[in-house]
């Protein structure tokens, strides 16, 4: 599958058995050099935005600096919340937490750490990641520091938390579960990282007596939670392609559970629902997903890595409606609130999309800066962080559609 949707990608490169971050610039013209090209290919530049009928009002309510830009970084720190306090950490360290509805500072607290993952809530932890590979527990009603470990290497998805343990995903190809008490290791399983692969990764989900994660060689993998034994592993994306890049097809995209399915996508390869106890595939259509994947009762609706958004069954994968408004825009995964699919681009835009036809029904600007991680919805109001560490509340007041 071409790449000529992406004029920058952020990739990682694999030397021997260390885990180098590298960031390559990649012109992705067709017919000419990666690194060349006399003329710009306008077919790459941001789609313009399109003319429509609102048919949604909202209003934003506050905004809060949260800490340093990871503009350009490939992070996707992403807000969450116990219903009732908005926590979100910068990549300069600081962890915040805010009252939802007003957006008022309850604490905030500077770990001199560089974070790239969280924070993940659960029963009063949030649990961060960096981008040295240490590890942190924080008490969200103090902000205090429970407890910090390291890992074996960076970490660039959240945790996920299931009773007494956290499971983690980090670039080097481990799915490692730890001691939510002190942080321990309670057991580590390992997938071969490909020589070339994009710069993040998908975090784990856990169900039932299982954690899935997806991971760069194509596949998902469901281990028991009580001793990392593989259940079950399925190839979604076998590698093809006659270069290096061609052949990448990672799963960065979270996985998303929904019934008794698990739905995943992978960059230039597949997007497939799966048996949850079997990995068994149900269906299977040829995409590229990088950011990310939300589902309803009947739907699956994707952000493409070439700025398409898709809507499909969930049963059979049959496609019920494709947008190309945001081609090159670089659109965040969607976020569902209602009749609505939610969802960030590059250049500090919010947009309401129809869940039943994909029409825009909204659109507002928060700023200029890109929105990579995927909003955060809370009763009717969504939160949003900015690439450049800001924070937005948004409230829905009404829905015509």
């Amino acid at each position: 599958m071409s790449q000529d949707f992406f004029k920058t990608i952020l990739f990682r490169s694999v030397c021997a058995t260390r885990t180098i971050s590298v960031f390559i610039a990649i012109a992705m013209i067709q017919g000419c050099s990666y690194f060349g090209g006399d003329d710009e290919d306008t077919s790459l530049l941001p789609a313009e935005l399109i003319e429509f009928k609102e048919t949604i009002t909202v209003k934003k309510q506050w905004r809060a600096s949260i800490g340093k830009s990871h503009e350009g970084l490939g992070i996707r720190l992403s807000p969450s919340t116990d219903g009732e306090t908005i926590y979100a950490a910068s990549f300069d360290g600081n962890v915040t937490a805010l009252n939802a509805k007003n957006g008022r500072k309850i604490w905030k607290n500077n770990f001199d750490l560089t974070f790239t993952s969280g924070p993940a809530y659960k029963d009063g932890i949030l649990v961060l990641g960096t981008s040295n590979g240490e590890l942190i527990a924080v008490d969200s009603l103090t902000g205090e520091l429970l407890w910090s470990v390291n890992v074996s290497s960076e970490i660039l998805a959240p945790a996920s938390i299931k009773g007494n343990q956290i499971f983690i995903r980090t670039v080097d190809g481990n799915l490692t579960a730890l001691s939510i008490e002190d942080g321990g290791t309670l057991w580590t399983v390992n997938h071969k990282v490909p020589k070339l692969s994009l710069r993040g990764t998908t975090g784990p989900v856990s169900f039932a007596n299982a954690v899935l994660s997806g991971f760069d060689d194509g596949k998902v993998s469901a281990y028991d939670i009580n001793d990392g034994m593989l259940l079950w592993e399925t190839m979604l994306t076998p590698p093809g392609g006659r270069t290096e890049i061609e052949k990448i097809t990672d799963i960065d995209a979270p996985l998303v559970i929904q019934g008794s399915e698990v739905y995943a996508g992978s960059y230039q390869g597949a997007l497939g629902g799966m048996a949850l106890e079997s990995g068994n595939l149900i269906w299977l259509i040829e995409a590229s997903i990088y950011s990310g994947i939300a589902t309803d009762d009947d739907d699956i609706y994707v952000s493409q890595a070439d700025g398409s958004v898709m809507a499909l069954s969930r049963f059979t994968g049959r496609e019920i409606w494709k947008k190309e408004n945001l081609l090159n825009r670089y659109p965040s995964a969607p976020a569902l609130l209602e009749n609505s699919l939610i969802i960030g681009d590059l250049e500090g835009y919010i947009h309401w999309l129809d869940k039943k036809t994909g029409e825009t029904q909204q659109r507002i600007s928060v700023g200029s800066s890109k929105i990579t991680s995927t909003p955060l919805i809370l009763d009717r109001t969504i939160y949003v962080l900015t690439d450049d560490g800001d924070l937005i509340s948004i409230l829905t007041l009404s829905n015509s559609s």
